[in-house]
């Protein structure tokens, strides 16, 4: 008898012992700043010394959750953190199984050729990216660049119809007003009359600069789009979730693959000699399969999309009106950028857990009410 309790407190203590050190390095690293997080964002902790100090703070409340609540700004970084977690959980997973299914089912040639194009961007670092699709997408970025250059294109060959029909260089009050037609309306406020001013202009010219004409017409008269995409709370979001899914879509697409190859290929053999079809195969077998790696994946995707930072932040640096501004991004300027305001910044932290807590929770009960096992 005396043996068997040696035994256990024995073996307690070799437990304790080897799970002590785990227990206090998780403390340390995991547990106490968020603790600290809890109280500094109940407090009014301004900076400096944080104790022994000769300012001394103290507990106020719940005084920055109530500020965070009636702060349009931050349903406005919150509103936008719920559209990156949906383009997330919706567009990475569903792009990478399939992306990983194709390959896997060598549906598609040079597996290896696509699986290292697709996962790219994730080894490439965000801060390039983001600087990369800010560029792209700027008022004179690709974008821009190209689309008007289709336009000065459009409106120069239609110039060119307009007096191959006259037989030449001709002007009349018939030729302005079929030029007029074709410009873009937004340019012709240059004109304070823009027909007696357009047919006073192109008297300047003789005939023989018919093609130095139309290139100054074209530059002063054709179409010119600028997409500030960046800047429009309507679209602002938009070239956003394009870079997250096409970003980390690679990332899916190695951990599906890798998972997908521990399949029994006789079990998808046996699918196939019964007359399942590919989508049949995919739905039926691979999917149930994976369920709990899909689940685990949208659980990465939830705390990605939270933490998004870096890859944003370059891309916008919050944008004009901050319209593009992010939980993590609004937490980062108040607590780094000009005056700072650390109680407002960890009550942001703790409303980006709670969050992220709340997220995660939905998703485990949707597991446990629809999904299967592995």
């Amino acid at each position: 008898m005396r043996r068997g309790i040696r035994s256990r407190a024995e073996e307690t203590r070799a437990y304790w012992a080897m799970i002590l050190p785990a227990f206090i390095l998780y403390m340390l690293v995991l547990a106490f700043p968020i603790i600290l997080s809890i109280v500094l964002s109940l407090s009014n902790y301004n900076g400096g010394q944080l104790f022994g100090g000769a300012q001394h703070w103290k507990i106020t409340g719940f005084q920055q959750y109530e500020r965070l609540v009636n702060d349009p700004q931050f349903w406005l970084a919150l509103k936008n953190n719920i559209y990156i977690v949906i383009a997330s959980i919706f567009g990475q997973l569903p792009l990478g199984f399939i992306f990983a299914y194709l390959i896997y089912r060598r549906i598609v040639k040079f597996g290896d050729f696509w699986q290292g194009v697709i996962y790219m961007p994730a080894i490439i670092s965000t801060i390039v990216l983001g600087i990369m699709w800010s560029v792209i997408f700027s008022p004179t970025g690709l974008i821009a660049d190209v689309l008007n250059k289709a336009y000065a294109n459009s409106f120069s060959q239609s110039l060119a119809q307009i007096f191959h029909q006259a037989g030449g260089f001709t002007v009349n009050d018939d030729i302005v007003k079929k030029i007029l037609g074709v410009s873009d309306p937004k340019a012709l406020t240059v004109f304070a009359n823009p027909a007696a001013d357009l047919k006073t202009m192109l008297l300047t010219y003789q005939p023989g600069q018919l093609t130095v004409m139309s290139s100054d017409l074209t530059n002063l008269l054709a179409r010119k789009w600028t997409p500030d995409f960046l800047a429009k709370q309507d679209l602002a979001m938009l070239p956003i979730m394009f870079v997250v899914v096409w970003c980390w879509t690679g990332m899916y697409l190695i951990l599906f693959l890798a998972n997908m190859q521990k399949i029994d290929p006789q079990l998808l053999e046996a699918a196939r000699i019964d007359g399942a079809g590919e989508g049949q195969v995919m739905g039926w077998i691979v999917l149930p399969l994976l369920s709990g790696v899909i689940v685990n994946s949208a659980i990465l995707c939830i705390a990605g999309s939270l933490n998004s930072f870096a890859l944003i932040w370059a891309m916008t640096q919050g944008g004009p009106a901050r319209v593009t501004e992010l939980l993590s991004i609004y937490m980062y300027t108040n607590a780094f950028v000009g005056a700072p305001n650390f109680p407002l910044a960890n009550a942001i932290a703790m409303s980006i857990v709670i969050f992220s807590v709340v997220l995660i929770v939905a998703t485990k009960l949707v597991e446990k009410r629809y999904g299967g096992k592995e």
